[in-house]
C-alpha cells in the first residue's frame, strides 16, 4: 500500500474541548508531543506521504492528558468589611484553559504587614468569610487555585485593610511629676499596639481637685503636657485615656499628687491705724483670704514710704497689729502690707496713709537773701525749715536786726516767706536772724545773715585840683577825693570835663585814678573841671581851672580837592585850607603827594599857593592825587585822594605775543596779545588786521578789524605763503603794525589728475595712463595715486597704488565692462577721482562646468552639471566625452573606445544607454567664440549587472571580467592609493590604453597611480583637452564595491 518510497508522515491532531487542531510532519514512525494541554481530550490521525503526494488518515485515535496544577491565579478579589474585625473575601474562578484539572478548592496566603506574623485560609468556594481579625490591620493576600496534583500559581499581591476601633486599654505609664507649686509635668505611653486598633488622634487626661471638688479635662495630641495651672497646696486625683477617630478608650487608674506651698495669692485685709501720736502710731490688719493663702502665714511685712520726703523702711509682724514709735511729727506715711508663708512673700496691698501730729519747728528756715536792695530799703525773702524740720504747719517768721555800724536793734515779723523793709540808712550793714512758728512754738533762730544798703551819689567834688601843661597836646591834671563824710559810696571814678573857650565844644573824660593825661588841641583855650562818681553816680563838679595849649601841627587837611585834566600829560590841581580849628597854628606851605594806579609810582610838589600844574604825565593813567598843610611846627594829614585820569593818545607799540593757529590747511585762527600796557596810551577799541598772500603770481592783500584778539581765516589757499598784520587803535589814533609769516599746511588735492587713456592689451590686461593735476589745485605735494577698477556687472571695485602716471593692469576678467578712475593723494590726504573711463575685455575661453554627476537610469545613465563658474563669453555648446572599454585577452593592456556629444549651451543634461558590469570615464567642457575651455575633472561610474545571472555569451564574460578589473582598480582608490586619470594626444584611434603607473610616480607625481591615455582628441583640441586629476568613483546602488 506504499506505492513508493515514505518521505514523511503527516499527524493531524484535534482538541476534543475547543475544537482546536494543528499538524505535525516527521520523516519517522514515531512522534513525541511536547505542548500538550493537560487534562484535554486529543483525537490524533496520521498519513504518509510519497514524493508524489499524500495518502490518506487512519482511523481517529483519542488520547486524554493528565491533570496538572492550575496554570494561573484566581482573579478579581476583593474583600467587603462587616465589622472591624471581621470581613467577606470573594473572587472569580479560573478560566477553563488555566484549571488543568478539576479545581478542588482555594488556598489564600495572608500576611499581617504591621507584625509580619501570617496564616492560611482554604475555602473550596469563591468565597470566605473571615473573622477574628484586628482592627486597624493591613492584611496582604495571596491566592491560587488547587486541583488534586497541587496548587497553581499565587496570585498579585491584594491588600486588606480592617477599620479603626476604641482602643482597647489605656495610655501606659501614665505618671504625673509635680515640678512647682503650680505646675506638674504628665507623661505616658500610648497603648500596646494590638491594643491601639486604630490611630491614636488625641488623650483625654481627667482631674480633681480634692479640697474643692472641682473637675476638669484636658486634651493632649502629643504624649506629655506640662500643666501650668494648678493651685498652690492642693491634692489632685489623674487619670488618661486614649482616643481613635472611632471614640475613647478606658481610663488609666488614678494618680494622686500634692502641689506644695507657694506665696499668698493676695494680701492681707482691711490695713487700719489707732492710737495716732506725733511720733507713733498702732497698725492693724486681717489675714489674706484662706482660699489665697497658699500655705502657713508666718509672717507680715510692712512697707512705708514717707509721702513728704519719699523716705522708706520696713516693719515686720507675726501677729494681726503692730505698734510703731520713733515717727516724724506731721508726717503722712503711706503703707501697704504683705503675707509671706515659708515659701516667700506674696502681693502688697494696696496703700494706706496715717498722719502723725504737729510739734515745734526743730531747725530754723534756710537761705535768707535780700533783693531790690536801694540806699534806703530791701525786700527780705527765705525758704521754710527743711520739711522734716517743720513739724507742722509754719505760721509765723521772727526777724531779729542787728546794724552793725550803730549796733541798734530791730525785729520784724511776716506770716510769709518774704518782707519789704524800708527806712534804712544808705550803705549800711544789716545783721539778720530768722526763727520759724507752728500753732505749738517758735523753733530755733537761724544763723546771722548781713546785708548792706546801697551807695549813693557823692555830696562833695573832688579838692586840690591842679593841672600841668606837657605839649601843645598834652595836659596832666591831679585832685584828691571829695571828703569822706561826702563821698556816700566808694569813689569808682572820676569825670574830667574839658572845654574848648573858642567853639564852645565840651568833652568828658573817666578814669578811675587821681590824675588823667588829657589830649587837647595846640593852640587852644580850655576849662578843666573835675567830679567824683560812686556806682551810683556822679557827685557836683569842682570849680573850674583855665588851661592855654601851645601851636602844634594841623589836624585837619586841605579842603576842596580838585584836578582839571588839561592833556595826556598834563594836570591843574587846586585847594581851599584846612578848616580854622584844625591849623593849630600858622599854615607856611603846602605838600601834592601824586601816585600812579596803574604802576604804582609816585611823586610830591611843595607850594605856598592853593594850586599846582602838574607835567610830563604819561597818557591815559589814573593819578592819584592829595595835599596836606604844614605848620612852622609840623605838617598835618593828607587830604583823601581824588583820581584823574590823562586823556588817550595813540599806542606807541604794536600787539605782541601773534600766534597763528592752523584749524585744516585753508582754516587758521590768528591771534596776539594787546600791546605792553605802558605802550597802550588808552583803551584799545580794535585791531586792523591784515593778511598778505606772497609767492602767488598776483599778490593778494587783505585788511580787517575786530574787537578781540584773535580772528579766524577761511578758504585761504593751502600749502601757501601767507603774512598777517597786526596794529592796535585807541580812540585817538592806530598804532604801529608787527607780523607773522606762515606755510598753510598741505590739504588733499582738489581736482583729479588729466588725460586719462585706457588701452586693452588683452582679454585680461590693460595699459592705464594719465596726466599730473593742474599745479594750483595739487594743494601740496602729490606723493601716491590710486587707480580704481569697478566691475560693473557686480559692482566690486580693485584698488591698485602707484608712484607714476602709468599703470599695466594684468588681473581683469574676460568679456567684463569696468570702470576706470584715478585720483591723486598728497600727505593730508586723496583728492577726487576722474571721470570713469569704461572698457570691455574681449571673449576667452570658458572655465570647467561644475558639479558634473552620473547617476544610473535603469538601462542607462544619466550625465548632469552645471554652468561653468566663469563663461567669459557668450557660450555656444557643451561636449560630453565619455569612454567605453572592451577587453583583449591577448595584449597586456585594455582598449577603451570613446563617444562625444555635442549639445546647446541651454542644456546641462546627457542620458545614454549603458551596458551591465561597464565602467564609464565621463568629462565635460563647453566653449565660447573663443574656443573649448578645459574639462571638468573626470568621474567614473561602473554599471554593475544583476545578480544571479548566468553569464552566457563570451561578451558578458568579457563585461564581467572588464568590471572585476576596474572594480580592482577602484578597491586599489579605496584602499588609499591615490588614482589619477590624464588623457594625452593621439593619432586615428579611438581608444584608451590602461597601463600601470611607473615606480616613481604617474602623470600626476603621485606614485602607482592608473592613467589613462587620450587617444580620441585630434591635434587642434590639445590645449582644451582634459587635464590632470583625480578621477572620483561613481556606482549604483546594487554595486558590491
Amino acid at each position: 500500500d506504499q506505492n513508493g518510497v515514505i518521505i514523511n508522515y503527516t499527524i493531524s491532531v484535534s482538541v476534543q474541548e475547543t475544537g482546536e487542531s494543528f499538524t505535525y510532519t516527521t520523516s519517522d514512525t514515531t512522534y513525541s508531543f511536547t505542548t500538550l494541554k493537560p487534562y484535554r481530550s486529543y483525537d490524533i490521525t496520521i498519513a504518509a506521504s510519497t514524493s508524489i503526494g499524500t495518502g490518506p488518515f487512519s482511523a481517529v485515535s483519542t488520547v486524554a492528558t493528565l491533570e496538572d496544577v492550575p496554570s494561573s491565579a484566581p482573579v478579581g478579589f476583593s474583600a467587603s468589611m462587616v465589622t472591624s474585625t471581621s470581613l467577606l473575601l470573594s473572587w472569580d474562578p479560573l478560566a477553563y484553559e488555566d484549571q488543568n484539572g478539576v479545581i478542588i478548592g482555594y488556598v489564600i496566603n495572608v500576611t499581617v504587614q504591621e507584625t509580619g506574623a501570617s496564616f492560611q485560609l482554604e475555602s473550596t468556594t469563591t468565597e470566605l468569610a473571615v473573622s477574628n481579625l484586628k482592627p486597624y490591620r493591613t492584611y496582604v493576600c495571596v491566592i491560587a487555585a488547587a486541583t488534586s496534583v497541587g496548587t497553581g500559581p499565587f496570585s498579585e499581591i491584594y491588600i486588606v485593610k480592617t477599620p479603626e476601633d476604641v482602643p482597647g486599654e489605656p495610655p501606659l505609664n501614665f505618671s504625673v511629676s509635680v515640678t512647682s507649686s503650680s505646675s506638674a509635668y504628665l507623661t505616658w505611653h500610648p497603648p500596646s499596639y494590638e491594643k491601639q486598633n486604630g490611630e491614636i488622634v488625641q488623650y483625654v487626661i481627667r482631674a480633681s481637685v480634692l479640697e474643692t471638688g472641682e473637675n476638669f479635662e484636658l486634651t493632649e495630641s502629643e504624649q506629655s503636657l506640662e500643666l501650668n495651672t494648678l493651685k498652690p497646696y492642693r491634692s489632685y486625683e489623674f487619670s488618661i485615656a486614649a482616643a481613635t477617630s472611632v471614640g475613647l478608650g478606658p481610663y488609666s487608674s488614678i494618680v494622686s499628687v500634692e502641689t506644695p506651698e507657694d506665696v499668698p495669692c493676695q494680701p492681707p485685709l482691711n490695713l487700719s491705724a489707732s492710737d495716732v501720736a506725733s511720733k507713733s502710731a498702732v497698725l492693724n490688719w486681717k489675714p489674706p483670704p484662706i482660699n489665697c493663702q497658699n500655705g502657713e502665714i508666718v509672717l507680715y511685712v510692712i512697707n512705708v514710704t514717707v509721702q513728704e520726703t519719699g523716705e522708706r523702711f520696713q516693719l515686720t509682724s507675726t501677729t494681726t497689729n503692730l505698734k510703731v514709735n520713733g515717727l516724724k511729727p506731721f508726717r503722712t506715711y503711706v503703707c501697704i502690707i504683705a503675707a509671706e508663708t515659708s515659701v516667700g512673700r506674696g502681693p502688697f496691698s494696696p496703700t494706706f496713709e496715717v498722719k502723725t501730729l504737729e510739734d515745734i519747728p526743730d531747725e530754723p528756715p534756710v537761705n535768707l537773701t535780700a533783693t531790690s536792695i536801694t540806699s534806703t530799703s530791701f525786700d527780705l525773702s527765705w525758704d521754710p525749715p527743711p520739711y522734716e524740720s517743720q513739724n507742722g504747719e509754719i505760721v509765723l517768721y521772727v526777724i531779729n536786726v542787728t546794724v552793725l555800724e550803730t549796733g541798734e536793734q530791730l525785729q520784724w515779723n511776716a506770716t510769709n516767706t518774704m518782707l519789704e523793709v524800708t527806712g534804712l540808712k544808705p550803705f549800711r550793714t544789716y545783721a539778720c536772724r530768722l526763727a520759724a512758728s507752728t500753732s505749738v512754738g517758735l523753733g530755733p533762730f537761724g544763723p546771722e545773715v548781713a546785708f548792706q544798703t546801697l551807695e549813693d551819689v557823692p555830696s562833695g567834688s573832688p579838692i586840690n585840683v591842679a593841672f600841668v601843661v606837657l605839649s601843645p597836646t598834652d595836659v596832666v591834671l591831679t585832685w584828691d577825693p571829695p571828703n569822706y563824710e561826702e563821698q556816700n559810696g566808694k569813689i569808682v571814678q572820676y569825670i574830667v570835663e574839658v572845654a574848648n573857650n573858642q567853639t564852645g565844644e565840651t568833652q568828658q573824660f573817666s578814669t578811675p585814678d587821681n590824675s588823667l593825661n588829657i589830649i587837647l588841641k595846640p593852640y587852644r583855650t580850655y576849662m578843666l573841671l573835675v567830679a567824683a562818681a560812686t556806682g551810683i553816680g556822679l557827685g557836683p563838679f569842682s570849680d573850674p581851672e583855665t588851661v592855654v595849649t601851645p601851636e602844634g601841627c594841623p589836624s585837619g587837611s586841605p579842603r576842596n580837592l580838585s584836578a582839571v585834566v588839561l592833556s595826556s600829560t598834563s594836570i591843574d590841581v587846586s585847594w581851599a585850607p584846612p578848616d580854622d580849628e584844625n591849623h593849630n597854628g600858622v599854615i607856611i606851605h603846602y605838600t601834592i603827594s601824586v601816585t600812579v594806579q596803574e604802576t604804582g609810582d609816585s611823586f610830591q610838589h611843595q607850594t605856598d599857593d592853593l594850586k599846582f600844574q602838574l607835567t610830563d604825565l604819561r597818557p591815559y593813567r589814573t593819578h592819584l592825587i592829595s595835599v596836606g598843610a604844614s605848620t612852622s611846627v609840623c605838617p598835618g594829614p593828607f587830604s583823601s585822594e581824588i583820581s584823574a585820569k590823562t586823556l588817550e593818545d595813540v599806542p606807541d607799540a604794536p600787539p605782541t605775543s601773534l600766534e597763528i593757529v592752523p584749524l585744516s590747511p585753508n582754516v587758521i585762527v590768528f591771534t596776539w596779545n594787546p600791546p605792553p600796557y605802558e605802550n597802550q596810551n588808552g583803551k584799545i577799541i580794535l585791531y586792523n588786521v591784515s593778511v598778505e598772500l606772497t609767492g602767488a603770481p598776483d599778490t593778494l592783500m587783505i585788511q580787517l578789524e575786530t574787537a578781540g584778539d584773535s580772528i579766524k581765516f577761511n578758504d585761504l589757499k593751502p600749502y601757501t605763503n601767507h603774512t598777517f598784520s597786526v596794529a592796535a587803535w585807541t580812540s585817538i589814533g592806530i598804532g604801529p603794525f608787527d607780523n607773522i609769516t606762515v606755510v598753510t599746511p598741505q590739504s588733499s588735492p582738489s581736482a583729479p589728475p588729466t588725460n586719462l587713456t585706457v588701452n586693452v592689451t588683452s582679454s585680461r590686461s590693460a595699459f592705464i595712463a594719465w596726466d599730473l593735476v593742474p599745479l594750483d589745485q595739487q594743494n601740496g605735494i602729490v606723493v601716491s595715486y590710486t587707480v580704481s577698477l569697478t566691475l560693473k556687472s557686480s559692482g566690486g571695485s580693485q584698488l591698485i597704488e602707484t608712484t607714476e602716471t602709468s599703470l599695466s593692469v594684468a588681473s581683469l576678467l574676460p568679456y567684463e565692462t569696468y570702470l576706470i578712475g584715478v585720483r591723486a593723494a598728497t600727505i593730508a590726504g586723496e583728492g577726487p577721482y576722474t571721470d570713469p573711463v569704461a572698457i570691455t575685455t574681449p571673449e576667452d575661453v570658458p572655465d570647467p562646468p561644475q558639479n558634473v554627476t552620473a547617476e544610473d537610469t535603469g538601462s542607462s545613465f544619466r550625465v548632469s552639471w552645471d554652468p561653468p563658474e566663469r563663461a567669459n563669453g557668450i557660450l555656444l555648446n557643451y561636449e560630453v566625452m565619455y569612454s567605453i572599454p572592451s577587453i583583449n585577452l591577448v595584449q597586456s593592456g585594455m582598449q577603451y573606445e570613446d563617444v562625444i556629444v555635442v549639445l546647446p549651451a541651454e542644456n546641462t543634461s546627457l542620458t545614454a544607454e549603458a551596458e551591465p558590469g561597464l565602467t564609464y570615464t565621463i568629462m565635460v567642457r563647453c566653449s565660447t567664440g573663443v574656443g573649448y575651455g578645459t574639462s571638468s575633472t573626470a568621474i567614473v561610474y561602473i554599471n554593475t549587472p544583476p545578480q544571479n545571472k548566468v553569464l552566457d555569451s563570451p561578451a558578458e564574460i568579457a563585461g564581467l571580467a572588464v568590471g572585476l578589473v576596474a572594480a580592482a582598480a577602484i578597491g586599489l582608490a579605496v584602499a588609499g592609493v591615490a588614482a589619477a586619470i590624464y588623457l594625452t594626444k593621439g593619432k586615428g584611434k579611438n581608444k584608451y590604453a590602461l597601463s600601470q603607473g611607473s615606480a616613481a610616480g604617474g602623470p600626476t607625481g603621485e606614485p602607482n597611480a592608473l592613467s589613462f591615455k587620450n587617444e580620441a582628441f585630434g591635434a587642434g583640441d590639445a590645449e582644451a583637452g582634459l587635464t590632470e586629476s583625480t578621477a572620483p568613483i561613481v556606482a549604483n546602488e546594487e554595486s558590491n564595491l
